[in-house]
């Protein structure tokens, strides 16, 4: 059921798609049947109408501190139709500063989705991995790890 929901929220955007003959569409309401030739518009994203994946629960950053050293390990995933899981390619690092999330470092992962990432740092702070968005799956972040 769970296939066939996302096959028919893919053929509904990329028919409005071909039938408006614009370049994105996207969907107004909350389900994909809400998508119609109506709902076309040449500037919207088309990741955000039609990334059929979520991401895995699996996924997830860990921290190890040694004296001022910190090691991150990174684990991206999203399952496929076939609940087989699917690296990842990319995650962000983001540590809190002054009240605001900043980026830290984009880390490249092998392509099981894994990878680490290792800084110098004597102060306590935050951090958390983002996954930003594509057409394939959808984004995330984890909750914060103070470290």
């Amino acid at each position: 059921m769970k296939n066939l929901l996302r096959s028919a929220a893919i053929a509904v955007a990329s028919t409005a798609l071909v039938a408006g003959g614009a370049t994105a569409a996207t969907a107004q309401g909350s389900s994909p049947a809400a998508t119609s030739a109506s709902n076309v518009s040449t500037t919207a994203n088309v990741s955000t109408a039609v990334a059929p994946y979520p991401i895995d629960y699996k996924s997830k950053i860990r921290v190890k501190k040694v004296g001022k050293k910190l090691t991150f390990r990174f684990t991206a995933r999203y399952r496929d139709d076939a609940g087989r899981p699917v690296g990842i390619r990319k995650v962000t690092l983001q540590v809190l500063k002054k009240g605001k999330w900043r980026t830290q470092k984009n880390v490249k992962l092998n392509r099981k989705g894994t990878g680490t990432y290792k800084r110098t740092d004597g102060k306590k702070r935050k951090y958390r991995m983002v996954i930003k968005p594509t057409s394939l799956y959808q984004g995330g972040r984890t909750v914060s790890v103070k470290i």
